[in-house]
């Protein structure tokens, strides 16, 4: 039954992933990179559909790899790699919007922007410093260390993090 449902978690982060980065790479701009964008990306949503494609594509390819060089099955290192993004870079990843907003793009010089490389960085180690932190003051408190209470920490994580990024987003209309 546990097995089950870890294959569970892993399609749910799977589609979270998916969901999430339609969410969080919709992003206000300036006027003028606005229509920079609209040159280059004439139909946004669906080149984030591409990349989110393309990038559970290459976990798959990933798992594969994994797959034929141990002796780990298929489903196992599919689990362990969407678990892996799940756990160490999701939460950091939306969390950094929260804190830098704007990301550089088009060479364009603004204080409160960072690029791509650092989001990336900042995200894997928001990450690995808030998903503990919670998990073990959650267990201060009496809710026990377990796979089930750990998956809906990080959870709650990301959909309090993206609740917070969607108001914050609303109010700067």
């Amino acid at each position: 039954m546990l097995k089950y449902f870890s294959w569970l978690i892993s399609i749910i982060a799977g589609i979270l992933i998916v969901l999430l980065s339609i969410l969080v790479l919709e992003d206000e701009e300036e006027t003028k990179i606005k229509e920079i964008k609209q040159k280059v990306y004439k139909n946004k949503p669906l080149l984030i559909l591409l990349i989110s494609l393309i990038s559970i594509f290459i976990l798959n390819i990933i798992s594969v790899a994994i797959n034929i060089f141990t002796d780990i099955s298929y489903l196992e290192s599919l689990r362990i790699i969407f678990g892996s993004i799940y756990v160490l870079f999701l939460p950091g990843f939306i969390i950094t919007y929260l804190f830098f907003p704007k990301t550089k793009e088009f060479e364009t010089e603004e204080k409160e922007a960072i690029d791509w490389i650092e989001r990336i960085a900042l995200s894997f180690a928001l990450s690995i410093a808030i998903v503990p932190l919670a998990v073990f003051y959650l267990n201060l408190i009496g809710v026990k260390i377990n796979l089930l209470n750990s998956f809906l920490t990080i959870l709650g994580i990301i959909i309090i993090s993206s609740g917070v990024l969607y108001f914050k987003s609303i109010k700067a209309k």
